[in-house]
């Protein structure tokens, strides 16, 4: 899933695209064996007169001799972050697949290569809760009609006619953070075409827009953290620290920059930092300690960091806001009726956020932790009425493999658990000590997971994952 913080939007993939290098076809894809291509489909299919738009591709072939024993499809998320930008990354990440598979990345409708669309949006977003909202709203006001455009279900439709054109009766899939939930709705959609899935940092179809999962998985990855920490921290503690600095910036944010740091500023903090794990969330307790003791300098450090992930190039766009917002506004569950006018939207979305137990979404407070993450909450209640996106149909009786990050506050467990069973055939690992899309984690052990079972169609030795070390935590 996505993360905006209010300082900007920025794609779920934690890892930033690999720069690009020299190759002796760099206007494709810098790595060996790209092929580039594209094909015109329909802007929204159920309505032909609205014109066509541009999809493109890029296809990594495999190294070994032979054919290719089949195809991975992969997608990292956001919405709206560019498959192909990430391409470099994947053929690192996914090197031993490619000795006898094919790789095949496309870039979402409206995502770089993929006639890029503009609504506004940006990375100098509203520095407010109510400004980011309103700032979603007119961007789906400036797009309109282009805006149905812009959903899950028109993107697997794209996938697929690129399957087409390339003639591969079946796809295996890849899906990273969002990318679990379209190629979720790709298997609804085109359930004969597929061979296996793969589900990483995943979350269902229907999830709990409250995120109250999420908060109950900040929790158990801090008392994780330090259980595992050599006495480096006591996760109660740290947890009730948070607690209590989230009511002094409540009642005192903090000025800089021409902003404010307040309880949802922390509530975001913390939620970034967890899912980026083990990056960033074994400084939480040092930080929230030394703010509760007067000194906000590392506090102020933590939020200056948030912000948009940087782009690989000048050539390449690696997120797409307009596409972001049009996704998740279109395709993802509301807390409002859709079709209500604006005023009476922000009164059931009150309503129902008073009824919330305070106790749910603790140690944070439930208007802080509903408003820190982007694609929760409020978000899109300004976006103008249309259609959901969401997918229909039956899931296909194909081998699915849903991984996850234990320390993931953003895609956690609980909620991979629930994307798993919408399968029939699915397996679900836990990789410990690691947060967010968790083949990217330095040891190659999740990615080898995933490579066996998009071989051989079953998971294999997994005993590798007692190796990865346990999260450091900061002291000084």
């Amino acid at each position: 899933m996505s993360k905006i913080v209010v300082m900007g939007l920025a794609g779920s993939s934690v890892v930033a695209p690999v720069a690009a290098s020299a190759d002796p076809a760099p206007e494709c894809l810098p790595v060996p064996h790209a092929e580039c291509g594209t094909v015109q489909v329909p802007l929204v299919r159920d309505r032909p007169g609205m014109g066509n738009t541009t999809v493109a591709y890029a296809v990594i072939r495999h190294r070994g001799k032979g054919a290719a024993r089949g195809m991975l499809a992969v997608n990292p998320g956001g919405p709206g972050d560019s498959t192909i930008a990430f391409g470099p990354t994947y053929a690192k990440v996914f090197a031993g697949l490619l000795q006898d598979h094919d790789l095949l990345l496309v870039d979402p409708r409206g995502v770089n290569r993929s006639t890029p669309v503009d609504c506004g949006l940006g990375p100098d977003l509203p520095s407010t809760r109510d400004g980011f909202v309103r700032a979603v709203g007119d961007c789906g006001t400036k797009l309109g009609e282009r805006a149905r455009a812009y959903t899950s279900a028109e993107t697997a439709d794209d996938i697929d006619a690129v399957r087409a054109k390339l003639g591969v009766p079946r796809l295996d899939l890849l899906g990273e953070s969002y990318g679990t939930y379209l190629m979720a709705v790709y298997a609804q959609r085109h359930p004969h075409n597929i061979r296996s899935v793969v589900l990483s940092s995943a979350y269902p179809l229907a999830f709990d827009m409250w995120a109250r999962p999420n908060a109950r998985a900040a929790r158990r990855t801090l008392t994780l953290m330090c259980e595992r920490s050599a006495g480096a921290c006591d996760g109660r503690k740290v947890l009730n620290d948070i607690g209590k600095l989230s009511k002094r910036l409540r009642a005192h944010p903090i000025s800089y920059d021409g902003r404010k740091l307040d309880d949802t500023s922390l509530a975001s903090i913390v939620y970034d930092s967890a899912s980026q794990a083990p990056k960033s969330i074994g400084d939480v307790p040092f930080i929230v300690g030394k703010a509760l003791h007067g000194d906000n300098e590392p506090l102020l450090k933590a939020a200056r960091e948030q912000g948009p992930v940087s782009g690989s190039s000048a050539d390449e766009q690696p997120f797409n806001a307009a596409v972001a917002a049009s996704v998740m506004c279109n395709d993802y569950p509301t807390l409002w009726d859709r079709k209500a006018p604006v005023g009476t939207r922000l009164r059931q979305y009150a309503t129902a956020r008073g009824k919330l137990a305070e106790r749910a979404l603790w140690p944070f407070g439930k208007t802080a932790w509903t408003s820190a993450i982007d694609d929760r909450g409020d978000s899109c209640i300004r976006w103008p009425a249309q259609g959901a996106g969401q997918a229909t149909g039956h899931f296909p009786d194909v081998p699915v493999l849903v991984v996850s990050g234990e320390l993931d506050t953003n895609t956690p467990t609980e909620e991979g658990r629930l994307a798993a069973r919408q399968f029939r055939r699915s397996t679900v690992v836990e990789v410990p000590n690691v947060g967010h899309v968790a083949e990217r984690e330095p040891s190659g052990c999740a990615a080898a997971i995933e490579t066996g079972f998009i071989q051989n169609g079953r998971v294999g030795d997994t005993t590798c994952l007692a190796k990865i070390p346990p999260t450091p935590v900061r002291t000084s």
